[in-house]
């Protein structure tokens, strides 16, 4: 399948495997040299991962579009806005994909895509803060952590390790003058955070 006009693909795996960053570099340079266009959003997680935050920026280099969001809900591959292509177990992407073209379906993961899209912030502007304080996915994780979740779980929906989801938790602890995760929730809801 060779699009034509537009790839929108949206990545919510966090940092890739260098070998899968390589071979994706050949198809995207080869979609790029006929003169499609590409939008990708990936999760914020990868701009703290080298490789992965090297491949993107290669990408915009090439041409290519690449934003990002604290968290995307499902893995997808849309081609000229005709052919979408989504995993048939959204926590196992490795399962397969379904080949979907009927005008409602893609009607609706273009209507997902273009909202995550608007929303999203591009790969080489900084994460703006909010008016608390918290980026994006700080305050994302708050909501996951406030839902029950666990760290392993939370990260795992953003694209962190569960070391790096503590990291943030203390840093968010430290700025709220916590000596727990309770009393940071006490205060958190007290600051109307969330």
């Amino acid at each position: 399948m060779n699009a034509v006009y537009e790839v929108a693909s949206m990545v919510p795996g966090g940092a890739q495997e260098p070998s899968l960053i390589e071979a994706a570099k050949i198809v995207d340079r080869q979609v790029r040299d006929r003169g499609v266009a590409i939008r990708t959003l990936i999760l914020d997680s990868i701009r703290n991962d080298p490789p992965t935050l090297a491949y993107a920026e290669w990408l915009v280099d090439i041409g290519a579009e690449v934003r990002t969001a604290p968290t995307l809900p499902i893995r997808m591959l849309v081609y000229d806005r005709k052919i979408a292509f989504l995993p048939l177990d959204s926590s196992n992407t490795q399962a397969g994909a379904v080949q979907v073209s009927d005008n409602g379906t893609i009607t609706a993961v273009l209507a997902l895509f273009d909202r995550i899209w608007d929303a999203a912030i591009p790969i080489r502007t900084p994460l703006p803060k909010d008016e608390s304080g918290l980026l994006p996915q700080e305050r994302q994780l708050l909501k996951l952590l406030a839902q029950g979740m666990t760290d392993e779980a939370a990260g795992h929906h953003l694209g962190l390790s569960q070391r790096t989801v503590r990291r943030m938790m203390a840093g968010i602890m430290e700025r709220l003058g916590a000596r727990s995760r309770f009393e940071a929730g006490l205060r958190v809801a007290e600051m109307g955070w969330l």
